[in-house]
């Protein structure tokens, strides 16, 4: 007489080449950090890279805005190719969404202007100095909406950073004070631009793609706008004429420097949605690191003086502190789930948000 059937039924449990049991969950915890992790390093790589390229541009071709302007058509270029050949997934064009992401284009371009016009003036180890304050800013912005309250050794990591700067600045011969201001104003547009970015992608289902051909599309004929009414389109265009007969690496230097601001964009809207504002911006301090030491040597150099030296030095000591205090807390978190620091819950080093994307993309 044969056994009677299990009414239910169970699916068969999986198992490794030696017959343990795969934890599902851990092994797609395991590979979402993997991700975090890609994503973090391929934009700091291009960022380092990019910062390079872009000063070379505008040492020979000082047309900041002309410059941004291409490279948005040359994202629109490479978005819409990747779709059509199936390599990228991207949404047909919304016009309900571009209304949404309107604040975010507004201050990604006023954020990106600024800076390329700070990095014109100022050299490239004073202006990542300044720029390793945005993580300063996000903090304070996070604090006062109640996302997070830092703990004492994360404030004295800001602070060292903050001193840094300001030593950094007293040394600096060359000191231009409108430099320094455009610097400035980018590290808070770039503050805003951040958090409404990773606003913008976990909570309202836009991926990478979807916000670099959104940001390019809404940008492009702002900055075309602009360039003609200030008159700085004629004047590039003559300049880039000229500097195509006098010199021959000056056209594959921008048509690189169009292709890398177009990953640059990619790579920072995938880190900021596979990890969070705060990891985007400890990647780029971090990554300053590497491109203030060759800052000192190349395009130009910096004028060495002692309190130059002392204050990046200390800049750069406080970035490497605070993303090391932020990879701690994220340890402690993860052993911890309960962990918090002064009764908030601490931003961890690599969130992954995606699966909130997941969530919106299967409904």
């Amino acid at each position: 007489m044969g056994t009677m059937p299990n009414s239910r039924s169970y699916p068969e449990a999986p198992l490794d080449n030696k017959g343990h049991l795969i934890h599902d969950e851990a092994s797609q915890e395991s590979l979402r950090q993997l991700k975090s992790i890609g994503a973090s390093l391929l934009y700091g790589f291009v960022a380092l890279v990019m910062g390079f390229v872009n000063k070379g541009v505008l040492q020979l071709w000082p047309y900041s805005n002309t410059l941004l302007m291409l490279q948005m058509a040359a994202s629109i270029l490479i978005v819409y190719t990747g779709s059509y050949s199936g390599i990228m997934s991207v949404r047909p064009f919304d016009s309900s969404s571009a209304k949404i992401l309107i604040p975010v284009v507004f201050f990604y371009n006023a954020n990106v202007a600024f800076s390329l016009a700070g990095l014109q003036v100022l050299k490239i180890p004073i202006f990542n100095a300044l720029k390793r304050l945005t993580p300063v800013m996000i903090i304070i912005v996070k604090f006062v909406i109640g996302d997070a309250t830092p703990s004492r050794k994360v404030l004295y990591a800001v602070f060292t950073i903050v001193a840094g700067c300001f030593i950094a600045g007293i040394g600096d011969v060359s000191f231009d004070i409108l430099g320094y201001s455009m610097a400035l104003i980018s590290c808070v547009l770039q503050t805003t631009y951040l958090i409404l970015v990773e606003k913008s992608g976990s909570d309202k289902g836009f991926n990478s793609n979807e916000l670099l051909l959104y940001n390019a599309t809404l940008s492009l004929p702002v900055l075309l706008i602009l360039i003609l009414g200030t008159g700085e389109a004629f004047a590039a265009f003559s300049a880039f004429e000229g500097l195509l007969t006098s010199s021959r690496f000056f056209f594959p230097l921008v048509v690189f420097s169009l292709i890398m601001g177009s990953l640059l964009n990619y790579t920072l809207f995938l880190c900021t949605l596979w990890n969070s504002a705060l990891t985007t911006t400890v990647v780029g301090a971090m990554k300053g690191v590497v491109s203030s030491v060759l800052g000192f040597f190349i395009l130009g150099g910096l004028k060495v003086t002692p309190l130059v030296v002392a204050g990046i030095s200390m800049n750069t000591f406080g970035g490497i502190w605070y993303a090391v205090l932020k990879y701690y807390e994220r340890k402690k978190r993860i052993h911890d789930p309960h962990y918090t620091k002064s009764g908030q819950n601490v931003q961890p080093i690599l969130p992954t948000t995606t699966a909130n994307l997941h969530m919106k993309f299967s409904k």
